[in-house]
């Protein structure tokens, strides 16, 4: 894998400096082969919030988290080293090649990807992540999670339960997106699954990084679908890269061709984020995505459609049903895309 862009390009933190952050509270622990545990290789979050020092933040928490379910996290001396002599340096998702070596290098059952999407300290406190997990045998996606919420999403009656602080909201996001999470959940049946190329989405809204966020949230949606099997975006970005793909939200006929013929997809979605804002006085959260899906064997579009949710749309009563984030509003509007795109007709 070739070197992308830094962790946080908005501010280009020293890839070593961030490794020394880690090692601050990365401890040893034995490998699956030692003690029995399966071993994970926690790769540093990919950070789209405002906030510098996210990562630094979330990362603990993380582990702290996987290894209370009982998992190994591998020691990040051990991956740093990895990391740096690969060159990885955008370690927001990994390809199936480098996380096979990592399998036989390091021998860790899988790798741990993820992104923070939103990280904010004010008033009303926002948390949002999305991760995915890969198996290092066959590089296959085989969890993946979203959560996001605000401090005043827990309010309850007569106000009680609001989250005034970030780290409690932080903890508690955490704990809700690895509900589910296992690294021994089987992979789809191939027959029963169709195998979607995720291109990265373009971004005409004014929040730095929001096509990608709603990136990786349409892979997890799908990769919660039935009906399909989403292909690791770390394999998708080798694709743009060896196919020197430069406009996104755009494919033409050849590369089209291109990537069915090295990915064996059956599908391909594009797509734009055309608004993604947030709350602002009394003007609530807005997001609008437009998407298509490509049919990998006859580069036919088989279904198009966008769509658009405000954080007051679901109102019931008493304020119920408001939506006080773009990336909640955001997760509408995604869940309601995949819903639609379900109902395609293959040929």
């Amino acid at each position: 894998m070739s070197p992308i862009n830094p962790i946080n390009s908005r501010n280009p933190i020293n890839f070593l400096l961030l490794a020394f952050c880690f090692l601050l509270y990365a401890t040893s622990v034995g490998h699956a082969t030692q003690d029995g545990r399966e071993t994970i290789a926690l790769f540093p979050f990919e950070n789209f919030s405002d906030d510098i020092h996210a990562t630094e933040k979330i990362m603990p928490v993380v582990q702290e988290k996987l290894e209370s379910e009982g998992y190994s996290v591998l020691d990040w001396a051990t991956l740093e080293r990895f990391l740096v002599r690969e060159r990885i340096r955008s370690t927001g998702y990994i390809s199936r090649e480098m996380a096979g070596n990592i399998g036989k290098e390091l021998h860790a059952e899988a790798v741990l990807v993820g992104s923070i999407n939103t990280l904010d300290s004010g008033k009303n406190p926002k948390a949002g992540f999305t991760a995915r997990l890969v198996n290092t045998s066959d590089g296959s996606i085989t969890w993946s999670g979203h959560v996001a919420a605000t401090g005043e999403d827990f309010t309850g009656i007569l106000g009680i339960g609001t989250v005034k602080s970030i780290d409690e909201l932080t903890v508690r996001m955490i704990d809700e997106l690895f509900e589910s999470f296992s690294i021994l959940m089987p992979r789809k049946e191939r027959e029963a699954a169709y195998r979607i190329a995720v291109m990265p989405f373009k971004n005409e809204s004014k929040i730095r990084g929001a096509g990608m966020i709603a990136t990786y949230m349409f892979i997890s949606e799908l990769f919660g679908s039935r009906i399909f099997e989403p292909l690791s975006y770390g394999d998708v970005r080798d694709l743009v890269v060896a196919l020197r793909v430069r406009s996104k939200g755009e494919l033409d006929f050849r590369n089209i061709g291109s990537i069915a013929e090295s990915s064996g997809v059956d599908g391909i979605l594009v797509g734009t984020v055309e608004h993604y804002e947030e709350e602002q006085a009394s003007v609530p959260p807005l997001a609008l995505i437009s998407a298509r899906l490509i049919d990998a064997r006859t580069g036919k579009i088989l279904w198009y459609d966008g769509y658009q949710y405000r954080g007051d749309d679901g109102i019931t009563i008493f304020d119920w049903g408001r939506l006080r984030s773009a990336e909640n509003v955001a997760d509408v509007v995604v869940s309601k895309l995949v819903k639609e795109m379900s109902k395609v007709k293959w040929q």
